[in-house]
This record gives C-alpha cells, sequence and structure tokens, in this order.
C-alpha cells in the first residue's frame, strides 16, 4: 500500500496521487434487520419481520422526497411504501412503524421450508437521481406450519407447539382420568385445587395414559434443538404411535397444561424432556437459561422434571423413576449439556399462544375414538411440602424469625 507524504501539520504533500489519498464516501444506504425464519406460529403471535429499518446519510446536503418500498418473492408479505420528507446531512433516520401485512394462508399452506428474498429499495419520489436508487436483499425462511425454528431462534415460539385444545389430548386425558377412577382417586382433573400431591397424582394419571398408547421412540434430526424441526401433532402421535423427544415433551406439556397444571420444557444438547410445577407458580421469564434456578425449585420439591422417552420402555416404568431421571439430566455434573427451558405458563402471559389445530376436522368424521389397550401405571404421590403447613410455620414465628 502507498504511503502518503506529510507535512508538519499532518496534511498531506501537494502533488500526491489523488487515489492515495484517503477520502469520505458520501452516499444514501439503507439497513435492515429481519427474522431470519418465518412461520404459520410466528404469524399467529405477530412477529415482526423487520426488526429494524434505517436510511443513513453521509451526505454534504439534505435528501427530499424519497420512498423506501419493501417487496417479496413469493409474496408472503404485501408489498408496502414508506415516504420520507427529508433526511438531513449526515444523519440516519430511523423508520418506526414496522407493521407489515403476511399471508397467513401462505404459511399455513407450505409443507416444506421454503426460501424467500425480500427487496427494499430507498429511492426518490419525483426524479431519480445520480446515488439512488438503493436496494438491499435479504434471505428469509419460510417454514411449513409444523415446523419449529430451534433455540437459536425465539426458543420461547416453541411455546406455540403446546397445543391443549387438539381433540387428541381431550382423549388422552379421559384416559388420565379413568386411570385415577381405577386407583380409587377423583377423577377430576382439577389442577392445584387440592395441592402439591394432587398435581402429582394428575401428572402420574397422564403418564399412565401416555403409556397405554404403547408408543416407540423415533430419532430427532441432529442438532435438532438449534436448527429445528418437524413436529407431530398429538393426533399424528395417536395415529402412527411414533414420537422424537421433543414431541414426546410437547405432548406432555399439551395434556398437563389442560389439566390445569403448569408445564414446563427443557432442552439439553441433542435432547428435549418436559417437566410440571407442581405448584401454581412460574417462572418471571418464558426463557430460563439459569440450571441453578431449575435444581433449586426441583429440590424444593416446587417442581418435577421427567425424562419423557422413558414411557417407550418396555416393561412400563413408573412415574417417580421417570422424575428421578429427570433430575439427573439438570445435575451439576451434566451442567454443561444444559442449554435452557422453556415455561409455558409465563409464555402463555406473554401472550404466545398455542398453534391452531388441523385435526379438529379430522376427528370430528370419526364415528369412535381409538382404545388405548396398554397397561396404564398410576403412582402415589411421594411426600411432598404442604403450602398450608408452610403458611403455618411461618406464621408461629416469632417477627424477627419471619423477616429472615
Amino acid at each position: 500500500m502507498a504511503e502518503i507524504a506529510m507535512d508538519s501539520q499532518g496534511k498531506p504533500v501537494e502533488g500526491q496521487p489523488e487515489a492515495a489519498q484517503q477520502e469520505v464516501v458520501r452516499e444514501l444506504k439503507i439497513e435492515a434487520t429481519l427474522a431470519a425464519k418465518l412461520n404459520l406460529a410466528d404469524f399467529q403471535n405477530a412477529v415482526p419481520l423487520i426488526r429494524e429499518l434505517r436510511v443513513i446519510s453521509t451526505l454534504e446536503r439534505d435528501s427530499k422526497a424519497l420512498e423506501v418500498v419493501l417487496e417479496a418473492i413469493p409474496a408472503f408479505v404485501r408489498p408496502r411504501t414508506w415516504r420520507l420528507d427529508s433526511v438531513g446531512a449526515g444523519q440516519t433516520y430511523r423508520l418506526q412503524d414496522l407493521d407489515v401485512q403476511l399471508d397467513g394462508v401462505l404459511f399455513s399452506r407450505l409443507t416444506e421450508a421454503e426460501q424467500a428474498t425480500v427487496t427494499i429499495t430507498l429511492r426518490h419520489v419525483e426524479a431519480e437521481a445520480p446515488d439512488l436508487p438503493v436496494t438491499v436483499s435479504k434471505a428469509v425462511e419460510l417454514l411449513p406450519r409444523n415446523q419449529w425454528g430451534g433455540i437459536a431462534y425465539m426458543p420461547d415460539m416453541v411455546a406455540a407447539f403446546v397445543q391443549p385444545n387438539e381433540p387428541a389430548i381431550d382423549r388422552l386425558l379421559k384416559k388420565a382420568a379413568d386411570v385415577l377412577r381405577e386407583h380409587g382417586k377423583d377423577a377430576a382433573l382439577d389442577g392445584y385445587k387440592g395441592g402439591a400431591k394432587r398435581a402429582w397424582e394428575l401428572a402420574s394419571a397422564i403418564w399412565g395414559a401416555v403409556v397405554a398408547m404403547k408408543l416407540d421412540y423415533a430419532l430427532p434430526p441432529a442438532s435438532f434443538e438449534h436448527t429445528g424441526q418437524k413436529i407431530r401433532s398429538s393426533g399424528q402421535i395417536a395415529d402412527s404411535g411414533l414420537a422424537t423427544c421433543l414431541d414426546l415433551a410437547l405432548l406432555f406439556c399439551s395434556a398437563i397444561e389442560q389439566a390445569g397444571l403448569n408445564p414446563i420444557l427443557i432442552f439439553t444438547r441433542g435432547h428435549a424432556f418436559a417437566g410440571v410445577w407442581l405448584k401454581a407458580e412460574e417462572f418471571s421469564t418464558a426463557v430460563v437459561d439459569d440450571v441453578t434456578a431449575l435444581r433449586k425449585r426441583v429440590k424444593l420439591k416446587e417442581l418435577a422434571l421427567f425424562e419423557t422417552t422413558l414411557v417407550t420402555q418396555r416393561p412400563p416404568v413408573s412415574f417417580l423413576y421417570a422424575t428421578e431421571h429427570g433430575a439427573g439430566q439438570i445435575a451439576e455434573e451434566k451442567a454443561e449439556s444444559f442449554e435452557l427451558a422453556v415455561d409455558v405458563r409465563r409464555a402463555r402471559l406473554q401472550r404466545i399462544k398455542p398453534l391452531a389445530s388441523t385435526d379438529a376436522q379430522v376427528v370430528a368424521a370419526q364415528t369412535e375414538a381409538p382404545e388405548s389397550s396398554g397397561e396404564a401405571p398410576f403412582e402415589e404421590a411421594p411426600e411432598l411440602p404442604d403450602e398450608d403447613d408452610d403458611i403455618q410455620d411461618v406464621a408461629s414465628l416469632d417477627p424477627k424469625d419471619r423477616l429472615a
């Protein structure tokens, strides 16, 4: 690289070639940040396509009467135009109204992932200028309705695939109620009304109902937790008898939520499993990346994690054994494999709604629901802390101890 001779005042010496002198590029340009992936769940939960849109001027004069035009191929988003009266010299103009209209019908019909290109053009409204138009193109991956994008992209959106209102979940919960009745328990699916022990009994009955489905395990795609995968609905699981670890975790979470309990999803390296709150609580954030927060709740017996793939074992294993195995998945010696957890209840409070079901019409046409013929194990709840006892213990303390 040629060196530029400088005088005592630090200025270039006259006579140097102009190409060797560093010049500031004067231009108008546009910068955009878009979602990398979109699917039907994102559309139904109003996930924005455009995260940021800026017009940057390095010109020495103001730029008048500009417009920004957005288009896409294929046309999954309706074209939109923004009008800008002026962008000052050397200023950055951030567009505020970034809402665009997505094509929900297109997302509902997609059966395979498709690559789309979004083109954003900056130009003058009346006459073309030498420095315009400026065009920026961004790639967006359009996912089919049953494909989750992975924890690398909005991990809390996996809660949209927890679908408690699917007809297959109702059939599963009917079997769980029968399991409770067969073991002398109240068959009502009443959530936390009976305390922590009742929550355990409901979860154990759901475990037994899924065991009776006699499912078989299917290996998920490699690195699915980061890149995502296609997800079988509860109806597809019931029909095919096959499920990956994530399919099973979402099946359990759907049933647990419909029974009035608060489910949780845990992701470790190459694996996913489920959990249930034994008290009517939730984490303060939808995504929990601190494994110690889970360990504390499990140790206090406020949260039960269970290895969902054990439901495919023959002969069937107990729910208590599954919870012991689940707790072992977040032990200190396995801390490096922990990715994150998603609290479904907190995600609902943040308005992440379940994905619309496609199985309703199919099930409505059936005259009889398929029966589960397998054995449905059930276990009594272990010793769990009673919330009423905790309140009485605190009330009996003197003020100093109560404050501590």
